[in-house]
């Protein structure tokens, strides 16, 4: 059974990664990389709302993008033996820039 997330994902692959999504079918992956890409969106999510203090849409509207945007950029699973090892945001993303940036201080001589 699908939930919401995993639909959308699959949606998306349907519509922009047909061969990437015949691939992972032919090796019987799907389910397995459906529920990776989810679980990957649903950590960055809390990671964006928790901690970064994120609004719930727009948390989910920079998830979205950049997973999808991120995985859209892959090739043919077969170019990818290792399609589980989606490239994932922590480390490039923008949680972890803001994770790297200086917090703010109160100006000086207030």
């Amino acid at each position: 059974m699908r939930d919401r997330l995993t639909s959308l994902i699959l949606l998306h692959w349907t519509d922009y990664q047909p061969s990437m999504l015949a691939g992972l079918r032919k090796q019987n992956r799907l389910e397995k990389e459906l529920e990776l890409t989810a679980d990957q969106i649903a950590d960055l999510m809390y990671e964006l709302i928790s901690v970064s203090k994120l609004e719930y849409l727009e948390a989910y509207e920079m998830a979205m993008k950049e997973y999808l945007t991120v995985e859209s950029s892959l090739m043919n699973p077969s170019d990818h033996p290792e399609t589980s090892a989606l490239p994932k945001p922590i480390g490039s993303g923008w949680a972890v820039r803001m994770k790297k940036r200086a917090p703010t201080s109160k100006p000086s001589g207030s």
